[in-house]
Parts: structure tokens; C-alpha cells; sequence
């Protein structure tokens, strides 16, 4: 087993609101990593972003990052249309890898990647940091133990509260990468298969799109081959809220990324208003009291699955062991959105098997695919 040196190295290309906040912190935050070098094509906010953390080495054109060879590993946090390109680049340079979600803009493109990486021994992992959340993997464990009896139903809810005219224009067109279904909603594609360990074989999908964006708000209902429902409502303007509710055939169980007490159990033949319930969830909200007060020192348990996602990544690289999210998980992912997108398009299901192999603008005729 090849143990690298203590700290890792690591060069962040872009410089957009989800290094800023999300990343750079987590980083900040663990002895065994150490920004060294950041790239954006807006000098500003390179700038920005550099003073904030302190990033000596400073680059416009990323290529250049990924010629330092003080750089080990590389985070590629760029809009979704540059994400193969700057990650077949990252490879080429013989960089370790992390990918921000979701994948790439095709299917095409995902075969291209997964095909470099595996001629390669660097280490890539997909950055569905939602895999990370603390409440998230205690859920899976929950799942796997059979507490819930078997399983019929998932659904869940993301909405941001954003006001989406603050948002870059990429983030709000399908065929830029942005759009819920394929900018949010990859998340939760992957966390039903991380919960259950079950491929999704059928999507309908359903959105309104206007000047302002794509597919605010949009809704996905999916289901396994084995028949387990699958739903999911995604919006940037709603109040914040990111959910997950898991309906088995003993018991509920009920997560909320966004709580430290967010784990809530709600029996078969009750209400979640229930004076039981009730008191039950106060005494929760007393134990976990404690790691919730330590958590909001360094943003909750949110921002938490961020250094959580970062801490495994860099076990991976020192240790020489494999990524827990891989570029397979990604290209699955990808499947559901682009199956989410023609269902919407077409105004009917569609099999993840037959999903196009790349993202149908809301604008295009929804009876060609390429």
C-alpha cells in the first residue's frame, strides 16, 4: 500500500459560490489538505476567493494549474458544459480528481471519461457530497438493517430559496447544464440508489419553464424495476427546505438535511402529530442537542458532509483504496435526468434505458434525439 505525503496538495478550478462556501471551508478545515493553487476565467473572483483562503497560486487559464507539479489533486467546480473537458485535461496532468455533480452533459462524454480514468491509477470521485450527510448515511444503515420493513415509497423535496435572477445564466437553461432536473435533482437520482441499492427503470417528469429559467419547479416520479415509488419535487425559488421521507411497510422514517435532530421515525398506524410522536421527537431534540450546538460552528451538518465528502477523498488518494462515489455513479445519475428531460419534453414516461444519450433543450422538438 502506497502512502503519499501527509498533505495533500490540491488546485481548485472555479471559483463560483459552491467553493466558496462549500468547498474552500471544508478544506480550511482538514490538517490533511492544503489549497495551493486556484483558476477561474473571472479575475475578480478569482481574486476574491484566493484572498478569502489565502490561495497563493493564482491561474486564468486552468491549464496552466494543472502543469504545477506541487498540484497532487485537482476540484473541478466549473458550469457542467466544461466539466469533460477540464476533467479528461485533470487526467492527462496525472491529477487525482474530484467532480462536481452532475456528471457531464452526455452520455457520450461519460462513456469518453470513465473510459480515460480506468487506463489511469488516479483516484476520481463524484462529488455527490449529499452521500456524506451525516443523517443521510445513518438513514442507509436504517434502510439496510430492515427497520422499516420493506420499502414502497420514497419522497423527497429540495428547494433553495434562491432568488434566481442572483444566479449565473448557465444554471438556469437545460442546454447549458443547469435546470432543476439536471442540476439539482442528480442528487437525489443518486441518493435513491445509495438508499436502496436499486437502479431506477422508469421516469415521468413534469415542469413549467419560462423566460426565467427551465423546469422551475419540476417534479420526478420514477420507480425500480421491483416497484418501489420514486418522487421527487425540486425548485430554486420555494422556501428552503431538502427532505427525504423513506415509507416502509413497518414504520416512516423522515430526514431533514437542514435539522441536527432531522431523523424522525413515525410509526405505521400514527401521525407525526401524534402526543407519542411528539414527545418521543422532543426527547431526540435534547440528546442531539449537544452535536447540534459543536455543528453550527462550522456551518451544521450540511456544510459538515462537505469535509466529510473531502476527508474520504483524501483517505482514498494516502491510502491507496477505492472511491465510495464513483464515475459509474455519475453516469447513472445522468441517466435519470436525461430520462426526466425527455419525459418532460414528451409529456410521457420514459425507461432510463431509453433516455437520449444527451440533454433535449425545453426549445428543441422533442422527437429528435441525438
Amino acid at each position: 500500500m502506497t502512502v503519499m505525503s501527509k498533505t495533500i496538495k490540491i488546485g481548485l478550478i472555479g471559483c463560483g459560490s459552491v467553493s466558496v462556501y462549500r468547498h474552500l471551508p471544508a478544506l480550511k478545515s482538514l490538517e490533511e489538505a492544503e489549497v495551493v493553487a486556484a483558476a477561474d476565467v473571472d479575475v475578480a473572483r478569482l481574486n476574491r476567493a484566493a484572498d478569502r483562503f489565502q490561495i497563493e497560486k493564482r491561474f486564468v487559464d486552468y491549464m496552466q494549474l494543472l502543469e504545477d507539479p506541487a498540484v497532487e489533486a485537482v476540484a473541478i467546480c466549473v458550469p457542467l458544459q466544461f466539466h469533460c473537458e477540464v476533467a479528461l485535461a485533470a487526467l492527462d496532468a496525472g491529477k487525482h480528481l474530484l467532480l462536481e455533480k452532475p456528471l457531464v452533459m452526455s452520455l457520450d462524454e461519460a462513456d469518453r471519461l470513465i473510459g480515460k480514468a480506468v487506463k489511469t491509477d488516479r483516484k476520481v470521485l463524484v462529488g455527490f457530497n449529499k452521500r456524506w450527510h451525516r443523517l443521510v448515511r445513518q438513514a442507509r444503515e436504517i434502510v439496510r438493517q430492515g427497520r422499516l420493513g420493506q420499502v414502497g415509497l420514497i419522497n423527497t423535496i429540495s428547494s433553495s430559496g434562491h432568488h434566481r435572477q442572483n444566479m449565473p445564466a448557465w444554471r438556469l437553461r437545460r442546454d447549458e447544464g443547469g435546470g432543476n432536473f439536471i442540476e439539482n435533482g442528480s442528487h437525489f437520482y443518486d441518493m435513491w440508489h445509495f438508499l436502496l441499492q436499486r437502479d431506477v427503470e422508469e421516469v415521468r417528469a413534469v415542469s413549467r419553464s419560462t423566460e426565467k429559467g427551465d423546469d422551475e419547479p419540476g417534479i420526478v416520479t420514477a420507480r425500480t424495476a421491483d416497484g418501489v415509488f420514486l418522487n421527487c419535487v425540486l425548485s430554486d425559488v420555494l422556501p428552503n427546505r431538502n427532505e427525504v421521507e423513506i415509507f416502509g411497510q413497518d414504520c416512516i422514517l423522515r430526514v431533514s438535511l437542514h435539522r441536527f435532530d432531522g431523523l424522525e421515525f413515525i410509526p405505521l398506524h400514527s401521525c407525526a402529530g401524534d402526543v407519542r410522536n411528539r414527545l418521543r421527537n422532543m426527547v431526540h431534540f435534547f440528546k442531539e442537542l449537544p452535536h447540534g450546538i459543536l455543528q453550527a460552528r462550522h456551518g451544521g451538518d450540511y456544510n459538515a458532509s462537505f469535509r466529510a465528502q473531502w476527508q474520504h477523498f483524501i483517505d482514498c488518494i494516502r491510502r491507496d483504496i477505492p472511491v465510495e462515489c464513483t464515475l459509474e455513479d455519475g453516469r447513472r445519475a445522468l441517466e435519470v435526468a436525461l430520462a426526466a428531460v425527455k419525459s418532460a419534453s414528451q409529456g410521457q414516461p420514459v425507461k432510463v434505458a431509453q433516455a437520449p444519450r444527451k440533454i433535449l433543450p425545453v426549445a428543441s422538438d422533442p422527437s429528435v434525439e441525438s
